[in-house]
């Protein structure tokens, strides 16, 4: 089971499927594609500051460790460490990312796989966003007072959910 948060943009479009469009999914956990390709997999996401600080991280390792054979050994174990923190961190980074830039958690989708998440994320994010005008509830009416002396006592006739009686 996949987890997808969702984020909506800043300034989202009058149409509902434009608007649904532009939603963006991010998946929890390990990222692949910022494990075998970290600084393409920013640029495709456009994290300028995050592929600037990477740059600079892996330009720092070349310079902590001797050019000889063993600080380079030692320069590429230490590449692959940061590179599997950094698929671990990636879509973590993204949503902050995406925050920075005045996207909106929207909701939390789950399923086998991305399709499935979205499915599962529109089949209840869509009744939420067409809803009708309601129209203001009338005042309640005030009991008679036969209604009020055929009242059961308390706790005789009602219905319990858990542990608490329906109010």
């Amino acid at each position: 089971m996949t987890v997808y948060s969702v984020y909506e943009p800043p300034l989202p479009a009058p149409d509902l499927t434009e608007r649904a469009d532009r939603l963006a999914f991010v998946k929890e956990g390990f990222s692949w594609p910022a494990f075998l390709v970290p600084l393409l997999w920013l640029i495709y996401y456009r994290m300028w500051i995050e592929f600037v600080v990477l740059v600079l991280v892996y330009i720092g390792l070349q310079l902590a460790f001797d050019p000889d054979s063993q600080g380079h050994a030692l320069t590429v174990w230490a590449s692959f460490a940061i590179a599997v923190l950094f698929a671990f961190e990636a879509n973590d980074l993204r949503a902050a990312s995406l925050e920075r830039r005045g996207y909106q958690l929207a909701g939390v989708a789950s399923g086998r796989d991305r399709i499935d998440a979205e499915r599962s994320f529109f089949h209840v994010w869509l009744p939420q966003q067409v809803r009708p005008a309601r129209e203001p509830a009338a005042p309640p009416e005030p009991r008679r007072e036969s209604e009020a002396r055929t009242l059961l006592p308390r706790g005789e006739g009602e219905e319990v959910i858990g542990l608490f009686p329906r109010p």
